[in-house]
């Protein structure tokens, strides 16, 4: 992508279409059988912190099906403007189609990667509200 900068025009979507890409573009080597499990991680990341507190792609108990609903949503906004921007186009594509050959044959792995990154992420902001709310101010007697 020319731009360094991801713009606020960019949906939430194609803001993780431009990541996946910059990503691909630096760290992909053929041959490497994590990256499939990598990308899974992003687009479990990206859903914790964007989609999973507006309750966007949440609907399902399986947190599997609401990454794939997300991943639906995701390879939808790739529109050929887009497309025409990324530095790797076809390596973008390629990847994400591993990436649901990836969740499709480890569906329980997946299942599993994802709880586990939730509670992290859940035990990080519940961290987060008990520094803010424990503010100890100085008493003088």
């Amino acid at each position: 992508m020319d731009k360094n900068i991801i713009n606020s025009e960019f949906t939430l979507e194609e803001q993780l279409i431009i990541i996946v890409d910059k990503y691909i573009s630096k760290r992909y080597h053929p041959g490497d059988k994590s990256f499939s499990y990598q990308l899974y991680l992003f687009f479990v990341g990206y859903h914790l912190k964007y989609f999973y507190p507006k309750r966007i792609y949440s609907k399902s108990n399986r947190n599997i099906d609401n990454i794939m609903t997300m991943f639906s949503s995701v390879y939808k906004s790739l529109t050929s403007n887009l497309l025409q921007r990324l530095n790797n186009k076809e390596g973008v594509i390629r990847e994400l189609n591993s990436l649901v050959n990836y969740i499709d044959n480890n569906q329980e792995k997946a299942e599993e990667i994802y709880a586990t990154v939730r509670a992290q992420y859940e035990m990080k902001v519940i961290e987060k509200e008990l520094t803010r709310e424990v503010r100890v101010r100085t008493v003088r007697l």
